[in-house]
């Protein structure tokens, strides 16, 4: 397969996953990188879990079905975590509702700095 020239702004990187090399194109390396890092360690996971539960990764386990497996561990994750984060955000918006609620509509009346006699 012919390798493509960049695109403007990207530049082209290899990523390596479990002995496999792809190439990519990115304008963000240090995420890349970062994404590279949480997927080696979820596949680590996943390997250790099977250590523990059945001594082995199971016989009849592909590469295509490892990685797929690895894809739902991941996609579970990201999506546990946008729940929190919205459940986040609606527990900050009624606090800020509330804190709302407690601001008089009307200012009140100026209270002088000092008495009158200037003390």
């Amino acid at each position: 397969m012919k390798s493509l020239p960049p695109l403007p702004g990207v530049r082209a990187a290899t990523v390596a996953v479990l002995g496999r090399e792809l190439q990519v194109q990115t304008d963000h390396p240090e995420s890349l990188a970062a994404a590279v890092r949480v997927l080696e360690e979820t596949f680590r996971d996943m390997d250790s879990q099977c250590q523990v539960r059945w001594g082995s990764v199971p016989k009849g386990l592909d590469t295509p079905s490892w990685y797929l497996l690895g894809a739902l561990n991941l996609a579970h994750r990201v999506a546990r975590l946008e729940q929190e984060a919205n459940q986040h955000t609606q527990n900050l918006e009624q606090t800020l509702s509330k804190l709302l609620n407690d601001v008089p509509d009307e200012p009140s009346a100026p209270v002088p700095f000092l008495d009158e006699d200037g003390d």
